[in-house]
């Protein structure tokens, strides 16, 4: 092929590119604390969570078929799972909408019921992954994430964390979260400052999005 052809043109690649498509367990963490009524992120901060969520989804689920993604939120109660692992992005697309924002974040709580989901996917040969959305302060110390990340790093679940709406707050704490579950650049904080931007279009262009087109 030419240069930058790297789709599947002839059949004898379509076997290396099934081989080299990841195959990947994901669950959206998403906020739903009372900050996300914030409108800094037009049209709001949850509205724009949805949008991502949806972008998430569908580059997940495109990208192989056999990729299933669950969504659940840590605000209000506790943590809620709205759509278990599933290879169907219609359950996806649109499923926070109803959310009304409330409460407090519950930011590691909803990242342990994200690991448990993962560890009981039907698919074992999944690779784990949990993208969350953290658009609240964070409230739990950093010493306590790390503890977090080191135990996801040891059972091998990767983390992207899409840090907005108190972005500089939270940026010290949830790098130390990421490095400490980082394992071969397999996980990424993808911070999103307040402006005239779109969530997911910065989305688009992050290892979140094209570490799935590879």
């Amino acid at each position: 092929g030419e240069a930058g052809d790297h789709g599947c043109s002839r059949l004898s690649d379509a076997r290396a590119c099934a081989a080299a498509m990841v195959l990947e367990a994901t669950m959206v963490v998403l906020d739903t604390s009372e900050f996300m009524r914030n409108g800094d992120y037009p049209p709001s901060r949850i509205e724009a969570q949805q949008d991502a969520l949806n972008l998430v989804g569908g580059a997940k689920t495109q990208s192989n078929p056999e990729n299933s993604v669950g969504v659940l939120t840590c605000g209000g109660k506790g943590v809620e799972v709205l759509v278990t692992l599933t290879q169907d992005i219609g359950r996806i697309l649109g499923c926070a909408t109803h959310v009304k924002p409330g409460g407090k974040p519950h930011l590691m709580n909803g990242i342990q019921v994200a690991q448990l989901a993962l560890k009981h996917r039907q698919n074992k040969n999944q690779r784990q992954r949990i993208v969350c959305f953290v658009g609240s302060p964070v409230e739990e110390d950093e010493a306590a994430l790390v503890k977090l990340g080191k135990k996801l790093k040891k059972n091998a679940v990767a983390v992207d964390i899409v840090n907005f709406g108190e972005e500089a707050e939270n940026a010290s704490k949830l790098e130390a979260f990421v490095s400490a579950v980082n394992n071969d650049d397999n996980s990424h904080l993808i911070t999103v400052p307040a402006g005239p931007h779109v969530l997911s279009d910065i989305l688009v262009t992050s290892p979140i999005i094209s570490s799935n087109e590879d």
